[in-house]
């Protein structure tokens, strides 16, 4: 699924800029660590309720976490 794709590198991203460990983003997110692991990884169909969390923290909406860019 080409959206848990983006939600995964956007994520990441985010928390690397950040300067974040996992343990500490999903802390802030308010989801646990093995969640964020398994979102990064790609591993998982996370529920609306945990990216709603991870676009809340980032003062973003859930479209745009999900959104497709170009890999351009």
């Amino acid at each position: 699924m080409p959206e848990l794709k983006m939600l995964s590198r956007k994520s990441k991203r985010a928390r690397k800029q950040m300067k974040l460990n996992q343990e500490e983003f999903a802390a802030r997110c308010g989801i646990s660590k093995e969640t964020l692991s398994l979102i990064e990884r790609e591993n998982t169909d996370p529920r609306l309720s945990t990216i709603q969390k991870i676009a809340s923290f980032l003062n973003d909406t859930v479209s745009d976490l999900l959104r497709i860019e170009d890999d351009k």
